[in-house]
C-alpha cells in the first residue's frame, strides 16, 4: 500500500515545531517527505513540501537554507499557491539579497498572475522590509489584476486591507478603495 501524506500530516509537523522550537528538525522532516513524493499517492506535492520546509528554516532565521528550499520548490515547478517564487522573494529580502529580489519581483510582475495570494505575499514582504511604496504598488496592482478573477471576495478585501495599512503608514489620505477596506474590517468586527 502506498504511503499517503496529507495536509494534516504537514500541519502536525509544523505544530510540533511551534511547540518544541525544533524548526530545523521540522524542515528536515519536510524535505525528506518532499524527496519521497514519487513513492506515494500524495495530495501534498513536492514544491509545497519544500515551501513548508523553507518556511521552517525561515522561522529559525536560517535564510540560506530557506532560500535553498525555495529555489528547489521553484525548480520543481509543481503547482503551489502562492507561487513558490513569492516565498523565495521574501527570503531573498530578509537575507539582504535585494538585487536578486528586485529581479525576481520584475519576473513575477510580468507573469500577470490572477492569484491574490501572490500579490499579498510579495506586498507583505516589501512592507516587512520597509519598502512601503513598493508594497503599496503590489497591494494595489494585485487588487486590480485579480478583481475580475474567480477568487473569493475576502482575498480581494485582504489586499485592500493591506493597501490601506500601508497607505496610512505613508500618510496618504483615504480613497475609495480604503473605504472598501474599512467596510470589510467593520463587517468582520461585527461577525
Amino acid at each position: 500500500m502506498a504511503l499517503m501524506i496529507t495536509d494534516d500530516d504537514v500541519d502536525e509537523i509544523v505544530y510540533r515545531a511551534a511547540g518544541d522550537g525544533d524548526h530545523r528538525g521540522a524542515a528536515a522532516r519536510l524535505e525528506a517527505l518532499a524527496e519521497r513524493t514519487g513513492e506515494h499517492d500524495d495530495p501534498t506535492n513536492r514544491a509545497s513540501l519544500l515551501v513548508d520546509a523553507g518556511s521552517q528554516y525561515g522561522i529559525a532565521q536560517d535564510w540560506p537554507e530557506a532560500i535553498r528550499c525555495y529555489r528547489a520548490a521553484v525548480a520543481d515547478g509543481s503547482p503551489c499557491s502562492p507561487d513558490a517564487r513569492a516565498w523565495l522573494h521574501d527570503a531573498l529580502l530578509r537575507a539582504g539579497q535585494t538585487d536578486e529580489a528586485s529581479t525576481l519581483r520584475a519576473t513575477l510582475k510580468a507573469t500577470r498572475s490572477d492569484d491574490p495570494a501572490l500579490y499579498e505575499a510579495v506586498a507583505e514582504s516589501l512592507e516587512q522590509a520597509d519598502l512601503r511604496t513598493d508594497a503599496h504598488t503590489w497591494f494595489t496592482m494585485g487588487y486590480h489584476r485579480c478583481e475580475a478573477a474567480p477568487v473569493p471576495e475576502f482575498m480581494l478585501d485582504l489586499l485592500l486591507v493591506g493597501r490601506r495599512r500601508v497607505r496610512h503608514s505613508l500618510g496618504h489620505p483615504a480613497d475609495d478603495l480604503d473605504a472598501v477596506a474599512e467596510a470589510y474590517l467593520n463587517s468582520v468586527a461585527v461577525d
